[in-house]
């Protein structure tokens, strides 16, 4: 390059180099352009079920019915529990359960993936004993875990989060039937 002028081989090769610049540049601008494009189909989102009941009276005494409940929740972590036989009164408070949701559903036509749950359940059993009618009722606090901009919620520290929704009721139900089965049962003893 004598005199300040650029030879040719020296032309060819920034020419070349502006080439590949500018073809790096569009394969990444398609290639953000196509990760940050918005779906354009409907997950399937939530299937409506017939809701269950969540409530429920058993003709018996409170303390079979309370045991009932103790052996129907023995399959899951219990954090607080607390009766008061001579009151006819008691709690039961489970940690996190986690399972698959029953109307909750992501992924595409009949390939429906149920979303991860996660589901405390809150037990509370009262009755009279001299009327032989105890209530037990279920309440259940439910959370999903999805991605933070699906759920479209503010990033916590993690690309996913827990969102509540509504229980189906399908699990509430499931376990008063059997609290219910057990407390009718006359094979069933209390305390075992």
């Amino acid at each position: 390059m004598p005199g300040g002028r650029a030879s040719e081989s020296d032309k060819i090769e920034a020419g070349g180099l502006t080439l590949m610049l500018r073809i790096l540049l569009i394969f990444s601008f398609s290639l953000l352009s196509v990760g940050c494009w918005n779906k354009d189909y409907q997950e399937p989102g939530r299937v409506e079920i017939d809701r269950k009941s969540t409530e429920l009276v058993i003709p018996s005494n409170f303390l079979r019915v309370w045991g009932a409940a103790q052996a129907a929740l023995g399959k899951f972590p219990i954090l607080k529990k607390d009766a008061e036989g001579s009151l006819a009164k008691g709690y039961m408070v489970t940690d996190w359960i986690r399972g698959k949701s029953d109307t909750l559903f992501h992924g595409f036509d009949v390939n429906r993936v149920p979303y991860v749950i996660r589901y405390k359940l809150f037990v509370y059993v009262t009755g009279e004993n001299r009327f032989n009618q105890v209530r037990v009722s279920i309440r259940v606090v439910e959370q999903y875990l999805d991605d933070m901009v699906t759920a479209g919620v503010d990033a916590r520290g993690g690309v996913y989060t827990w969102v509540k929704t509504e229980s189906s009721s399908l699990k509430e139900n499931a376990i008063l039937e059997q609290i219910k089965k057990l407390a009718l049962d006359p094979k069933f003893k209390v305390g075992e």
